[in-house]
């Protein structure tokens, strides 16, 4: 196995444990504002940010590897496309129907924020999620690589127990 492999699957693990500590700290009451002020969201935002900037690079350096095929279907490869173009157009239309300051969790520590429920939010609490992660394994059957494909389910696995965390609040508040 590759040790940017390897190094990548780390750090999917720990961008989404900082983040969801985060988020525990401020449903648990503990809020992160108390202890760091108004320089909470910044530092939020810090450690995420880099966390997640390490880790995409990560990914981008191992598509440059040699990676173990798991398929060698030309049908497989177009569905992963489609799969991959799809959950790209479902992540834009959610964000796009969220509001950029919203997508990026940039109101997150504020009081109040109103709960959107038009459109796909209506059906779905996490479309935007839900289309990366369709993109991620679209990304994975098209490239034909076991690496991604495990990086792809990894990031599944782990966001479910976030995404439950990020909806907690919504639940209080409508």
């Amino acid at each position: 196995m590759s040790g940017v492999f390897t190094l990548t699957i780390i750090f999917v693990f720990l961008t989404i444990l900082i983040e969801s500590i985060i988020f525990i700290l401020q449903i648990k009451g503990r809020k992160f504002t108390r202890w760091f002020g108004k320089n909470a969201f910044s530092l939020h935002m810090v450690l995420t940010c880099s966390f997640w900037v390490v880790t995409f690079c990560l990914i981008i350096i191992l598509q440059f590897e040699k990676h173990p095929l798991f398929h060698k279907s030309i049908l497989l490869k177009y569905a992963g496309l489609i799969l991959l173009i799809s959950g790209l157009i479902l992540a834009a239309w959610a964000f796009k129907l969220l509001g950029l300051k919203r997508s990026l969790g940039l109101n997150y520590f504020e009081e109040n924020v109103p709960v959107v429920d038009k459109y796909l939010y209506k059906y779905l609490k996490n479309p935007e999620d839900y289309g990366l992660w369709i993109a991620l394994v679209g990304f994975a059957v098209f490239s034909r690589s076991f690496y991604n494909l495990i990086i792809a389910f990894e990031f599944i696995i782990i966001m479910i127990p976030h995404m439950m965390l990020e909806n907690k609040p919504l639940k209080t508040n409508s």
